[in-house]
């Protein structure tokens, strides 16, 4: 779905948004500041969509701070001026960003179904891979690319051009790209990134955030844990990438976890019915588009059985003979 922006209304309503922006995040910023913005988010339900689109560019920038003046508190001009300037600088910056909030640039959005997957070439030159169930929307501009992994998995080789970063933004983390392939997972809280070529920085997605680390060896994985840890590993490329082709590698993995990794591909799930079953661990190579060939795999390799039904494949647990 492409979306251009030309309406003036829409225009407005984003150089709203970024004057909200400058006051919020000046230090004048009063309670009736914070009322004021409330009750302007109230008034229209696009004011809360623009006003998450300039603060995403904003941050996406890389600025540290909005600009403000040095002089002493005695000299400054009065708060609505230093408001209007803030405002400005905001609106100059995103602008010049090239992000399509104030010009005509468009935003593409993309997504699979369940056990559905699809290669898409950018415009700049980039090609990505979605797994499936996933969803991004991308924004390509003339000094920064940019995209919003929602939700899923998806493989990344970027074009190279030195003058326009590529970012990648899976929740609150960040990849940082120039001309490389990596693949990005979002599965809820969980984010992880995988380098399979070139370099990547991973950061925060805030304004002042720093790196977290750069991966620059192929194979290199960072993984984000809701619980906030963070692991660092170098993982069988060939078994994380073998979802691009339609497999799925699973290497003493519990069935409980394999079968997960296989419902995704699927809408008649696989369910299993005994826990001593689930905790059982599995090794092997399957088709992501044939649950049942590996439930069926399941029954011969465990002590299993498996019943068909019109809604779902069930694995029970079998005497051991």
């Amino acid at each position: 779905m492409r979306r251009v922006e030309t309406d003036p209304t829409g225009h407005r309503i984003k150089a709203e948004a970024a004057a909200w922006l400058a006051r919020l995040r000046s230090e004048e910023r009063r309670r009736a500041d914070d009322a004021g913005f409330r009750a302007w988010l109230a008034e229209d339900a696009r004011h809360a969509q623009a006003f998450e689109r300039v603060t995403s560019a904003w941050e996406a920038s890389g600025a540290q701070a909005l600009v403000r003046d040095a002089r002493p508190a005695a000299m400054r001009p009065v708060r609505r001026r230093a408001l209007a300037i803030g405002a400005t600088a905001v609106l100059a910056l995103i602008a010049a960003m090239g992000l399509g909030i104030l010009h005509g640039v468009s935003t593409d959005s993309y997504a699979t179904g369940a056990g559905e997957q699809r290669r898409i070439a950018l415009s700049d030159g980039s090609h990505v891979i979605l797994d499936t169930q996933t969803r991004i929307r991308v924004t390509l501009g003339e000094e920064r690319r940019s995209v919003e992994l929602l939700q899923g998995r998806a493989h990344f080789e970027v074009a190279t051009d030195a003058l326009r970063p590529f970012l990648v933004r899976a929740g609150d983390r960040q990849v940082i790209a120039v001309g490389t392939a990596f693949d990005v997972s979002r599965q809820g809280d969980r984010v992880s990134v995988v380098l399979l070529e070139g370099r990547i920085e991973v950061q925060g997605a805030s304004v002042t955030a720093q790196p977290i680390a750069r991966l620059a060896s192929p194979g290199a994985r960072i993984t984000f844990r809701p619980v906030g840890t963070i692991v660092q590993d170098h993982p069988d490329l060939a078994e994380v990438t073998a979802w691009q082709n339609g497999r799925e590698v699973f290497d003493d993995q519990p069935l409980a976890s394999a079968v997960a990794e296989m419902n995704r591909y699927t809408r008649r799930p696989i369910v299993i019915a005994d826990e001593a079953l689930a905790s059982r661990r599995i090794s092997g190579v399957y088709s992501t588009g044939d649950p049942e060939a590996f439930a069926r795999s399941i029954s011969i390799l465990m002590p299993a059985r498996v019943e068909f039904t019109p809604t779902q494949i069930l694995l029970r647990a079998a005497e051991e003979n």
